[in-house]
């Protein structure tokens, strides 16, 4: 009898879910939950940076477009503070070239809005994976 193939355990990872849309927010935090991932959110970049030394997420889940910190500048604090950290950008305006900063940073993923829930688990799994 062969193993079952699982996918990646999911358990105590974390994933932090910054958006400054309430209700998108909650959605994905939601969704991540019933995966299996300890998922929190802020409302923007100022309100996630405490939580990348107290909280200390496995992956950051971010909008591009946020008031006070936006999302290129949470990837920058990501980088700063939690090297190696996966980091997806997602944007309404489908910006997929604001992946990458002008210093030459990149984040690990691009996805536009409405998410494609799936392809997203997708490559959450892959980059906790790795």
């Amino acid at each position: 009898m062969e193993p079952a193939l699982d996918a990646a355990p999911t358990a105590h990872r974390r994933v932090l879910v910054v958006d400054d849309d309430p209700r998108a927010r909650a959605a994905v935090a939601r969704i991540l939950a019933d995966e299996g991932y300890d998922a929190t959110v802020a409302a923007d970049g100022e309100e996630a940076s405490p939580l990348l030394s107290s909280w200390r997420p496995d992956l950051v889940l971010t909008d591009l477009h946020m008031p006070r910190l936006d999302g290129r500048g949470l990837l920058r604090a990501v980088q700063r503070v939690l090297p190696g950290t996966p980091v997806i950008l997602v944007s309404a305006r489908g910006e997929a070239e604001a992946a990458r900063l002008p210093g030459g940073e990149c984040a690990s993923a691009f996805f536009p809005k409405p998410l494609e829930v799936e392809a997203l688990l997708v490559r959450i799994r892959e980059l906790l994976a790795s």
